[in-house]
């Protein structure tokens, strides 16, 4: 298998990653399916990142994932990955949503190339639009703490993709680092007051 096929295949589940957070509310494959984002990130950023750059945000976004599984299982939110649960309409409406923007973003991406963006490639342009719609839809339709973080975190992977391929700035990769460390932080202090408030 060729490097440029894993890359295919890994903006496919990218995106089929961020659609399963926004369609499904069972928080063990969120957090799980949040993780899984990060490593395909990783693999179509190395088209414009060193390997060791490309690490960085890999291990980054593993230690955002852990903290968010972690401050779930430490609150006692956690609940089984395989039980049972139903699709919802909301579900059903969502996923469709899902489907139409995935193909926004495939259709998009040649033309933002040829306007835009000529020194990206429209692999990269794909899955960096397709994180973004799905982070902005995601934010505007979720109130709840988790995933507005999860919305918020794949937002961000998306422009940072997008930046990646425009330039290098080594005060801008340390700025983003730290944007998704105190994004996980903040998110986690809300997923606990959420809990809190609940509890009360």
């Amino acid at each position: 298998m060729s490097f440029e096929t894993l890359r295919i295949i890994a903006a496919v589940i990218l995106l089929l990653c961020a659609a399963v957070n926004l369609v499904r509310r069972h928080w063990v494959l969120n957090v799980a399916v949040l993780a899984l984002q990060y490593v395909c990130v990783f693999l179509i950023i190395l088209e414009v990142r060193t390997p060791l750059l490309a690490a960085i945000k890999l291990i980054v976004g593993l230690m955002v994932s852990l903290m968010v599984y972690l401050i779930l299982r430490t609150s006692g939110l956690i609940d089984s990955l395989f039980s049972r649960q139903r699709l919802t309409s909301g579900e059903v409406f969502r996923g469709t949503i899902a489907l139409l923007l995935v193909l926004i973003s495939h259709l998009a991406a040649p033309k933002v190339k040829l306007s835009i963006f000529p020194q990206s490639s429209e692999l990269l342009l794909t899955a960096s639009m397709g994180l973004m719609l799905f982070g902005l839809f995601q934010m505007g339709t979720i109130t709840e703490p988790l995933y507005l973080v999860i919305g918020m975190l794949t937002f961000l992977s998306g422009f940072e993709l997008l930046y990646a391929s425009l330039e290098f700035s080594r005060v801008l990769e340390a700025f983003f680092t730290a944007i998704n460390l105190l994004l996980a932080l903040v998110g986690s202090f809300f997923i606990v007051k959420d809990v809190e408030s609940r509890a009360g």
